[in-house]
């Protein structure tokens, strides 16, 4: 008992008070700075990670895609000669693969026009008073530059070759008038721009004047419809151009057990060995004056 009394007599401030925590050291202040460059290292941070990037590349190199090395181009033609009978360049668009313009000019035929077919071309002897009128040469160069190296398409785009006086490899060219897998069902003629339109993307065109920039975008986009198995059956060929083995003539990248199924046969020429070649080709221009 005395010794109960005796600790119940003891202070509080003889108890045993329980230690604070010590206080942590504050952090220097610059420690937390923001370096001045952190907007280009965000900018410079890439959108997707690499390895990523290039598993979506072999990707899109194996499902047979092409990516944005494309572009679509369409001319339109006037008459020269007696009756007009021979066809000549006056206007060329091209459109990048996203249909957009990179190039739409006019151009003044060095021959003298005896027919516009202005029902056809929308153009008159007043188009070509205009200042922004190409010449035949200017329009010529402007044209080889944006089309070397890319893929083409068109809708019998030889005749625009030909109209330009220019030659393309034919394992770059995608003429959405051969490529049987576009082909309505039940048709056995080489189809026209205008059926093509209607059947795949339900658009009526060429109900009056044609628009050479409209044309292209249309075949560019009946080109993405198919692109995956048009680039598919084109591969080897590819792959053989960019080696620089060149194509030789018959088929082209289409397996002959699937011609009926998967693409048309097409009998092709041995390429030019230059992609902008001058030489003329002036024969097959009239039937592009009122191409299907």
């Amino acid at each position: 008992k005395k010794d109960a009394k005796a600790r119940q007599r003891q202070t509080p401030a003889a108890k045993s008070i329980p230690q604070a925590a010590p206080k942590k050291a504050l952090e220097p202040g610059h420690k937390f700075f923001v370096s001045n460059n952190w907007k280009s290292l965000l900018e410079r941070k890439p959108d997707i990670a690499p390895k990523a990037r290039e598993a979506s590349k072999a990707s899109a190199e194996q499902d047979g895609s092409a990516a944005s090395n494309v572009v679509a181009l369409d001319c339109e033609m006037v008459g020269v000669g007696e009756g007009g009978e021979r066809s000549v360049l006056a206007r060329v668009s091209i459109v990048d693969s996203e249909g957009k313009v990179l190039m739409d000019r006019f151009v003044r035929p060095k021959e003298f026009v005896t027919d516009f077919r202005t029902h056809i071309t929308g153009i008159t002897s007043a188009t070509f008073k205009r200042q922004d009128v190409l010449s035949e040469d200017v329009a010529r160069q402007m044209a080889a530059k944006l089309l070397d190296g890319k893929i083409v398409v068109g809708h019998s785009v030889q005749f625009d070759f030909q109209a330009l006086l220019l030659s393309h490899p034919h394992v770059l060219i995608r003429d959405t008038a051969l490529f049987k897998p576009l082909r309505p069902p039940g048709t056995k003629r080489t189809p026209a721009l205008r059926k093509l339109a209607e059947h795949w993307l339900q658009e009526s065109i060429q109900g009056g004047e044609h628009d050479s920039v409209q044309d292209a975008q249309i075949a560019l986009r009946l080109y993405r419809l198919k692109s995956k198995l048009w680039e598919k059956q084109m591969r080897s060929a590819m792959q053989s151009h960019s080696r620089g083995g060149g194509v030789a003539s018959g088929t082209v990248g289409v397996d002959p057990e699937e011609d009926d199924e998967e693409g048309e046969r097409v009998e092709r020429k041995r390429p030019l060995p230059k992609t902008a070649s001058m030489k003329p080709e002036s024969a097959g221009l009239d039937e592009k004056a009122d191409k299907p």
